[in-house]
């Protein structure tokens, strides 16, 4: 297999997390792409940087990052989402509420929060792996969870007592 092909499958294994992250910094589906195509371009091209190979996801998800937030503050807004997730139609109506309020829940966190929450809990990405990405350490990825969850609690607790 070339080096080119590996690259290829690599990613193709990575998608749904770079969209995730993507998403969940830019909170628009054509930024997202745009930031995908672009860390990918980047990743591509820089790929004799990666020294451990088995560090793959890692690597191109600290990318994705980088760029999105470039975006971000090249644009120097965030756009609305305007567009929930597709939720699985047999799932049951009380399931699908819970989901679609955590969602929001999630969607309205700022920026650490949200990218902490999305690849922690979406992606299922270490404290260790998820402080590489976001250029932090794993101190202040802890405190950031620690925070998100505080704020979706009460977040949660005022959707629920309403």
């Amino acid at each position: 297999m070339t080096e080119k092909e590996e690259f290829c499958e690599n990613v193709r294994a990575c998608e749904k997390a770079m969209y995730a992250l993507a998403f969940s910094v830019v909170k628009n589906e054509s930024d997202a792409a745009e930031v995908i195509s672009e860390a990918v371009y980047r990743a591509y091209k820089n790929l004799h940087t990666l020294q451990n190979k088995n560090s793959f996801k890692p690597w191109i998800l600290r990318i994705v990052h980088n760029t999105a937030v470039e975006l971000i503050r090249k644009n120097s807004k965030i756009v609305p989402m305007d567009e929930l997730e597709d939720v699985c139609e047999d799932s049951c109506e009380n399931e699908t509420a819970t989901r679609l309020t955590l969602k929001n829940a999630v969607d309205r966190l700022k920026q650490p929060y949200r990218t902490v929450v999305v690849l922690f809990y979406y992606e299922n990405l270490s404290v260790s792996k998820i402080a590489q990405i976001t250029g932090t350490n794993a101190v202040t990825v802890r405190k950031q969870l620690s925070r998100a969850r505080k704020m979706l609690r009460e977040t949660l607790k005022e959707d629920f007592s309403q």
